[in-house]
């Protein structure tokens, strides 16, 4: 979802129309992020189910309701990304490689699928890695002084896709969540990865547009 802010003054008509229902029960509309947060375990996790569980922790997650949008709220899905929170790794600069580090672990991670469902039906499944996260740490290096292969030190950074929010995929706002429905985000790997970088936290985000009542 494009986040940009029109450069518009609003009438007082204008802002007592928004907060005003023409209807009787018409919901008001506002940009939501719905997250989760789950840990991969290395050389043990084949499956992790998102946003099914109320986490204290609101750094985690930001469910109020477990597997489900709270009543009487709708939620209209616009965009979905996937985030492998993983450490940098730190090499010696003559040893790097991209199988020792968070490249090739974000890289393992990503290559696996991820399936969305609502009432126990499939509404998308595919690749991890078409779901880029669209943010993340993003590094320039330089080393001082004369370059030497063998000494000093590397520093890697990995993330799922260019670091940009204009890289997200796009569901158009075509699957709308209702409330007291069931619905999930699985990932899921062909077998166990082990991880150069030890367990992961991984973070599914799902933006787009709530509909709650008026205050």
């Amino acid at each position: 979802m494009p986040l940009q802010h029109p450069n518009k003054v609003k009438t007082i008509q204008e802002l007592s129309a928004g907060i005003t229902p023409l209807i009787p029960g018409q919901p008001e509309r506002i940009p939501w992020t719905w997250y989760d947060t789950q840990t991969y375990t290395s050389g043990t996790t084949v499956s992790a189910d998102f946003f099914q569980t109320v986490n204290a922790d609101k750094n985690l997650s930001n469910m109020v309701a477990a597997g489900q949008i709270p009543s009487p709220q709708f939620f209209d899905l616009y965009q979905c990304s996937i985030a492998y929170l993983l450490p940098a790794s730190i090499a010696a600069a003559g040893a790097i490689a991209t199988s020792a580090g968070a490249v090739n672990d974000c890289r393992n991670l990503s290559n696996g699928q991820a399936l969305f469902q609502v009432a126990n039906k499939d509404y998308w499944q595919g690749s991890q890695f078409m779901l880029p996260c669209g943010g993340g740490p993003e590094a320039m290096l330089s080393v001082a002084g004369t370059y030497t292969a063998g000494q000093g030190q590397a520093l890697q950074f990995a993330n799922n896709g260019a670091p940009d929010l204009r890289n997200r995929y796009s569901f158009w706002g075509d699957i709308t969540l209702p409330h007291n429905q069931n619905f999930l985000w699985r990932l899921t790997w062909s077998a166990p990865i082990t991880l150069n970088l030890g367990n992961s936290s991984i973070r599914v985000w799902m933006d787009g547009y709530l509909y709650r009542r008026v205050l």
